[in-house]
């Protein structure tokens, strides 16, 4: 799957110059079920990298990814597998995960252990992890010798899940326009549950009358579980999320997105909207969105069936889908003009 955002390309890249700082050989993976396959000594790895810009472990990511990697392991003899991730584990939840899945799971503590000897690495695992700690502050990392000793047994034939891959074939062939505007309503709710079930609740309806038809959008408290939320929560003063679902055959224009705004109350906690839609703003809405930024604090995203897309799978392959939101919101403040 191609990735999203840029920066989970970076850090793969520098946790693959990181390995073969510390001893491994790279080989390219052309079978798509793992990010590279390396070998050091005379043990293969199947190595796959996950990047998410909280530092805190979300053990359901985590763990969705573990199992992928376990049941492609187990599939292919005298192959060990290693899940290296940019967020930091305990020490008893990576022995647990470890003994559970028969993987080499390597944090984010550990990869500055490996890097210490790499001043110019060092450097630019920083800068991609936006780490801000002292080294006194790190959590105790494990160099690669002390990572690769343990050597679990691979362990297999864990469920999966495809519920990201099914919800987007519904997206994708759900017919645009009125006809089925309630349907896609109902779906948009659905996705939205499988992608942020530990980071919102309330899951208020709020019916409204837009284009001559009854709707309803979803507002929902925000819990400060990942960077974006508490983004959310710490610089826009946004206690809570409207959600709106536009099954339009066009671009949303301008029209809609001053209705939008009109929802959003700065005393009522209510500052940010995400607007579901097929195929995104025009370029007039789009400064209308800017405007609104601009002169009135309030943050309005408008996510197209791509970008809806892309977070399903993220979801189900064990990435945060909030990483997403979080680039697309970091463009449009850095983007946004005078």
């Amino acid at each position: 799957m191609n990735k999203p955002i840029e920066i989970y390309f970076q850090f793969e890249q520098l946790v693959e110059e990181l390995l073969i700082a510390n001893g491994f050989q790279i080989q390219f993976n052309n079978t798509q079920t793992f990010d590279f396959q390396a070998t050091r000594g005379n043990d293969l790895w199947g190595v796959e990298v996950k990047y998410y810009r909280t530092e805190r472990a979300q053990l359901s990511l985590i763990e969705s990814a573990a199992a992928r990697l376990a049941n492609i392991i187990d599939k292919n003899n005298n192959m060990k597998g290693m899940l290296v991730v940019a967020c930091n584990l305990s020490e008893d939840l990576r022995l647990v995960l470890e003994k559970k899945y028969g993987l080499v799971f390597v944090d984010r503590s550990d990869l500055f252990v490996w890097a210490s000897k790499k001043a110019e690495i060092a450097d630019q695992l920083t800068a991609i992890l936006e780490d801000r700690h002292l080294p006194s502050e790190f959590p105790k990392g494990r160099d690669i010798d002390q990572s690769l000793s343990l050597s679990p047994v691979p362990v297999g034939d864990f469920p999966t899940s495809m519920k990201g891959t099914e919800l987007r074939n519904e997206l994708l062939t759900l017919r645009r326009g009125k006809t089925t505007w309630r349907s896609y309503e109902e779906l948009c709710e659905r996705i939205l549950k499988y992608l942020f079930s530990n980071d919102l609740h309330g899951w208020h309806t709020q019916q409204r009358t837009d284009d001559g038809l009854n709707r309803f959008d979803y507002i929902c408290r925000i819990k400060p579980t990942t960077n974006f939320w508490t983004f959310l929560l710490d610089h826009l003063n946004s206690r809570y999320v409207l959600f709106e679902f536009k099954n339009y055959t066009g671009q949303i224009k301008q029209g809609q997105i001053l209705t939008t705004e009109k929802y959003l109350m700065e005393r009522g906690l209510r500052r940010v909207a995400i607007i579901f839609s097929r195929t995104g703003a025009e370029k007039n809405a789009i400064k209308m969105t800017q405007g609104a930024m601009r002169e009135n604090g309030k943050l309005i995203l408008v996510l197209d069936d791509k970008k809806i897309c892309d977070m399903l799978i993220m979801k189900e392959r064990g990435e945060d889908p909030s990483d997403l939101l979080f680039e697309i919101a970091d463009d449009f403040l850095l983007s946004l003009p005078r």
